[in-house]
């Protein structure tokens, strides 16, 4: 069995970034200005809408603004995703709110 390399955060950032249609080079670092990219605000926008159904996240326009760098954006995501409950975090409270129901269940 062949084990999947999953992309980081990092790696995704750059290929959405490097398929935008306005950048203009070949390849992408954190430390890059989003506007030596090509990238304004509409195109930032844009981007934003592509990583937040990629990473299934919601970005404020506020966060969105304050894009300078790609760091900026790699960053962002990485703090939405490590906020994330887990999959075990989900569980539990799923049981937790199950338990509850057939507590009160019971009550009547």
């Amino acid at each position: 069995m062949t084990n999947i390399v999953k992309p980081t955060v990092t790696e995704i950032v750059y290929d959405h970034i490097l398929n935008n249609q306005a950048v203009v080079v070949d390849t992408v670092d954190a430390s890059m200005s989003l506007d030596k990219l090509n990238i304004d605000s509409l195109e930032k926008i844009s981007l934003a809408m592509d990583l937040e159904e990629h990473f299934e996240i919601d970005v404020s326009d506020q966060q969105i603004e304050a894009f300078v760098t790609v760091a900026d954006i790699i960053d962002l995501i990485q703090l939405k995703l490590a906020a994330q409950p887990s999959v075990e975090e989900l569980a539990e409270i799923q049981r937790s709110d199950i338990a509850q129901l057939e507590l009160e269940a019971g009550d009547h």
